[in-house]
């Protein structure tokens, strides 16, 4: 009995010393936590109150010292609804010069004809965006295969041909605007210039009007003209300031009258368009 009391005894004390040692190993761990706060808790100091101005010396305005960027905004800084510009740098110029264009131009929207013709125009750029034009073109115009398929048939036995006429040849005046001016790589090699131009045109376009009365399968023509208005698509690209090639679509309208081809007699009058694709050089002076 005796010695179970002593071994419940020295139990208790062992656990008491565990105790006591986790206690003061906790207390440790806290004091030492707190010791690292205090280290790096810094007090913010209280700002130094300004020194009183002295009698006689003038009150410093805190504003003075604030640093004035009104100019920075002025120069790189706008308003929302303030228009903004592209400023480019232009290799090649052409405000205030003249251009003069030779071209070789096909017809490419005639079911009667086929062929085409030179076309020569000249410019003058009033600035790098708008300008006039002045253009002349002479055609050639032959039987389209449509025509000839018609004159081929069998039955065609007095050798008649389609109703239509030929244009020979225009001449007009137009107001040039440039909205495109490009560089563009090629291939990564080589850096190209152009620009793309409107022009509204108005002119005059003549044209033949075809008959054969006298049956003698020789056509005999009549020529006319009629008022003609229409537009230019044209890409100029550079190779030097003075030369550049120059690809042209153009289009034109005008009034057609149209001839029987056997009697001679008016048929009907109507609207023809015309689309040419012409491609030459340009030579600036």
């Amino acid at each position: 009995m005796l010695r179970k009391a002593e071994s419940l005894l020295w139990r208790s004390n062992q656990v008491i010393a565990l105790s006591l040692t986790l206690c003061l190993a906790l207390f440790a761990q806290i004091e030492s936590s707190q010791a690292q706060s205090k280290k790096f808790n810094f007090k913010k100091k209280a700002p130094a109150k300004a020194a009183p101005a002295k009698k006689g010396e003038a009150k410093k305005d805190a504003s003075a010292d604030k640093l004035d960027i009104s100019g920075l905004e002025q120069k790189y800084w706008a308003p929302k609804d303030t228009d903004f510009s592209v400023v480019q740098n232009r290799t090649y110029t052409k405000a205030k010069r003249y251009a003069a264009t030779v071209q070789y131009g096909l017809l490419v929207n005639d079911g009667y004809s086929t062929g085409g013709g030179m076309m020569m125009t000249g410019n003058y750029f009033l600035s790098e965006r708008e300008g006039v034009e002045v253009t002349y073109q002479t055609f050639g115009l032959v039987d389209s295969d449509q025509t000839k398929a018609f004159l081929d048939l069998a039955t065609n036995t007095n050798a008649l041909v389609p109703d239509h006429g030929k244009i020979t040849e225009y001449y007009g005046v137009g107001y040039t605007f440039v909205p495109f001016y490009a560089k563009v790589s090629m291939l990564g090699k080589k850096i190209l210039y152009l620009d793309i131009s409107v022009t509204p045109h108005i002119g005059m376009t003549s044209y033949d009007q075809l008959t054969d009365v006298n049956s003698d399968r020789v056509r005999e023509t009549k020529g006319k003209s009629a008022f003609t208005y229409g537009v230019d698509i044209t890409q100029h690209l550079f190779l030097s300031k003075e030369i550049a090639l120059r690809f042209d679509v153009r289009n034109r309208f005008f009034s057609e009258d149209v001839l029987n081809y056997r009697t001679g007699a008016k048929k009907r009058t109507k609207t023809t368009q015309t689309t040419l694709v012409g491609f030459g050089v340009t030579y600036f002076f």
